[in-house]
């Protein structure tokens, strides 16, 4: 009877041991993002690089984590290729044209799987690759500015051994010094008091300036309704007639260019002209030669 007790608390203790096994494993499994109660399917990335990425780190979609990474691994001939081993759900299937990347969540976090879902209608495998992506991360550009940096600080150690450094600063004092002289002076309070009575000037005349105001747009109005094509094309008519018109006397078309250009008109003209005087000083002199006046019934002579 006792030799049964002893066998029945040997396999108590057994069956408790397996089951604390169990639940212990399921634990760790669970804690690194593992659920060995549910189906999953096995996926594998290619990388350049691993860029920190480790087994345990999480799997998401738009922030969301649904599987956990298994294994990061070298791979190719001279290991030029990492391999990342990631497990996900089941229930979310990946499309073929799904793109994976390492991503970094900020300066401080672990490295992340994200992937990016894509529209194909056909899904990849259990077991299938995917080929992977690094996205740059925020520490991406540190050896930039570090670089930037230390340029900035040879800069300044040069400027501070050249004494431009030194310079620069003894153009700042003068300058502070200077107008430090000019505020002391009162100059800046007779340019504001200037300036004031300017401003006050120009309010006791708003009157004025809104008849000017007034007068230009009244000008400006009878500049808009008169009709200014039309007096240009009239003045433009006028200077046309008037150069056919200097043509003509510079041709010698007309009396006046006759004039202009005829030798002999003029000359006749000029004669007939000193004829006509001489005939009008002879009636001056002798009117009775050409002028008789018979008076009271007389005999014209």
């Amino acid at each position: 009877m006792s030799k049964k007790i002893f066998k029945t608390q040997e396999i108590k203790i057994a069956v408790l041991a397996i089951i604390s096994l169990s639940l212990l494993i399921w634990g760790i499994t669970f804690l690194k993002g593992k659920n060995i109660f549910k189906k999953q399917y096995t996926y594998y990335g290619v990388f350049d690089q691993a860029a920190g990425l480790m087994p345990a780190n999480t799997v998401n979609i738009n922030g969301v984590t649904i599987g956990i990474v298994e294994k990061v691994s070298l791979f190719g001939a001279s290991n030029e290729k990492v391999i990342v081993a990631f497990t996900i759900n089941k229930k979310i299937q990946l499309p073929t044209d799904t793109k994976i990347q390492i991503i970094a969540p900020g300066i401080v976090g672990a490295m992340q799987l994200e992937c990016m879902l894509g529209k194909a209608t056909t899904y990849f495998n259990d077991g299938d690759t995917i080929v992977g992506y690094l996205k740059p991360s925020l520490l991406s550009g540190v050896d930039n500015i570090k670089s930037n940096l230390d340029t900035v600080i040879i800069s300044l150690k040069n400027l501070m051994q050249n004494g431009d450094l030194q310079a620069s600063l003894s153009n700042i004092n003068a300058t502070t010094t200077r107008l430090d002289s000019i505020i002391h002076s009162g100059e800046i309070e007779n340019i504001i008091a200037d300036v004031q009575h300017l401003t006050n000037t120009l309010k006791h005349n708003d009157s004025k300036i809104d008849s000017i105001i007034n007068n230009v747009n009244l000008f400006s109005g009878s500049l808009k309704n008169a009709d200014i094509p039309k007096t240009l094309d009239e003045l433009s008519n006028g200077l046309k007639q008037l150069e056919a018109m200097l043509t003509n006397v510079e041709n010698g078309k007309g009396t006046l260019g006759q004039l202009t250009t005829n030798d002999t008109l003029y000359q006749n003209l000029d004669k007939t002209i000193l004829n006509l005087d001489e005939l009008i000083k002879d009636i001056k002199a002798n009117p009775k030669r050409y002028i008789n006046v018979t008076i009271f019934g007389g005999k014209k002579k």
